[in-house]
């Protein structure tokens, strides 16, 4: 979306008054402008405060809609700061209960919906004493957490790598003017949840204008207008060279559906399948082969199809990307990992050190890192390692000897024994340490170092100095 902070900073900063645009900041089609433009931005504006601004988003039921009652909602009185309390009736002995936060609303249609953020501060924490908490109902369905260093709530994507969902941004303040805070919502996260839970948005605005300095208070002839204009239905009031000001809502209905909800969930419509060229074992021949699974074929079912274990084969440099970003990915001797999303089964390295991986297999992958692959795809030099023949298609324990695999087995038995002579500084140092699979200096140096960080970096140096006297 457009940079929401400079539009608020433009918003709240008036112009001269000596010229004409003091009035045409005071007409406020700015503001509006604002609140429809965003309906179509990919990040939804939730909460805005900051000087002359305000909105607040609540999610309510949408039969509370149905017919919408704009007088009971246009008196409210609402903000992120109401919360849970507990509360009590003076001189009604043992009256005690829970109040929501949207009880003083002083509207029905917002009392029966529910605040999806909410404003909390407590002075015991050492930074950022305040903070906004996230609706659990909404977090957790998600798998939303809160990121201190993105100051936002996120998750991982298909990919694997981390989504701000609910950003939370601090607008500092300039000179002698406050800042403030605006939380902002990804829109398609939000319109699922709205859909699935029978909800809509109504978003409460608050725009008041006027110059600090020069404002002595309302003309008590000003004329006040009332608008309805489709989704938006406010009151308004222009005291021209003075002041204005609006008072509103806005009603935002979820573009999803339970069913499009429904279908993404279970659909495999949107699945996409690349081609490699593998060795076809079965028809004895090389050529370009889909992964798709319903080209493949398996033991049990008679067809001319390719076995979903046909190989296809890699130039080494395809596990560089993964080798270089080991919080992202889990390189294994036999596996990949990516993080919350994929994960190759197996793969290995023939003699002519050549990736090899089975079809099926790859097509478990998101097309995207299917295209990947591709691109490092190439014609077998070789037949596929020893390692895989023996394990994949003679179904036998492999137990020719691997140099780093009995390295990492002995460094685990001296780590269990609690050896005093050396110790395994992080279990994640282990799995980081793989042999070298192309030519490239920087990935031996990579490898040499995280070895030296594995074995050398273990040993104590005090107790062995100790011992050699």
């Amino acid at each position: 979306m457009k940079d929401v902070v400079e539009i608020l900073r433009k918003m709240s900063t008036p112009p001269p008054r000596d010229g004409g645009g003091f009035d045409a900041w005071l007409d406020q089609k700015d503001a509006f402008a604002l609140l429809r433009e965003n309906l179509s931005d990919r990040e939804f504006i939730l909460y805005a405060g900051h000087l002359h601004t305000y909105i607040y988003a609540i999610a309510v039921p949408v039969k509370s809609l149905d017919p919408l009652d704009v007088e009971d909602i246009m008196d409210w009185s609402a903000n992120p700061t109401s919360s849970w309390s507990m509360v009590s009736s003076l001189g009604d002995t043992g009256r005690v209960w829970i109040e929501p936060p949207l009880a003083g609303a002083r509207s029905k249609t917002l009392a029966a919906g529910e605040q999806l953020i909410f404003s909390r501060s407590f002075d015991g924490r050492q930074e950022h004493k305040s903070y906004i908490e996230l609706l659990q109902k909404f977090s957790h369905p998600f798998d939303l957490h809160y990121v201190p260093e993105r100051n936002a709530y996120c998750k991982y994507d298909k990919r694997g790598d981390i989504e701000d969902i609910v950003r939370v941004v601090d607008v500092p303040g300039e000179s002698d003017r406050w800042g403030g805070t605006v939380v902002t919502i990804d829109r398609t996260t939000l319109d699922e949840y709205l859909a699935i839970s029978d909800a809509a948005i109504i978003r409460v605005f608050d725009f008041t204008r006027f110059q600090p300095k020069n404002f002595n208070g309302w003309n008590s002839e000003r004329q006040e207008k009332r608008v309805d204009d489709g989704d938006l239905h406010y009151r308004a009031c222009v005291d021209k060279g003075n002041g204005s000001y609006s008072r509103g809502l806005q009603v935002v209905r979820s573009g999803e559906t339970k069913d499009t909800v429904y279908k993404r969930m279970w659909s495999n419509d949107e699945e996409k399948y690349a081609s490699f060229i593998a060795y076809d074992w079965k028809n004895k021949w090389v050529g370009e082969i889909s992964c798709d699974p319903k080209c493949l074929s398996n033991y049990f079912t008679k067809s001319d199809k390719p076995f979903e274990i046909t190989p296809a084969f890699f130039r080494p440099d395809v596990l560089l990307k993964y080798k270089k970003d080991p919080e992202k990915y889990l390189v294994e001797d036999r596996s990949i990992t990516a993080r919350n999303s994929w994960y190759l089964k197996t793969y290995d390295i023939n003699a002519a050190g050549q990736v090899h991986a089975y079809l099926i297999y790859l097509s478990h992958l998101p097309y995207e890192e299917q295209v990947y692959w591709k691109s490092f795809n190439e014609a077998p030099k070789a037949p596929i390692s020893k390692r895989a023949y023996a394990t994949d298609f003679q179904g036998e324990f492999y137990d020719e000897y691997d140099a780093l695999s009995s390295l990492r087995y002995a460094l685990r038995e001296f780590n269990s024994e609690n050896v005093p002579w050396w110790k395994l500084r992080s279990e994640e140092v282990i799995e980081q340490v793989h042999y070298p699979v192309t030519k490239s200096s920087e990935e031996w140096a990579d490898e040499l170092m995280a070895l030296d960080k594995l074995l050398v970096e273990g040993f104590e140096e005090k107790w062995l100095r100790n011992k050699s006297r």
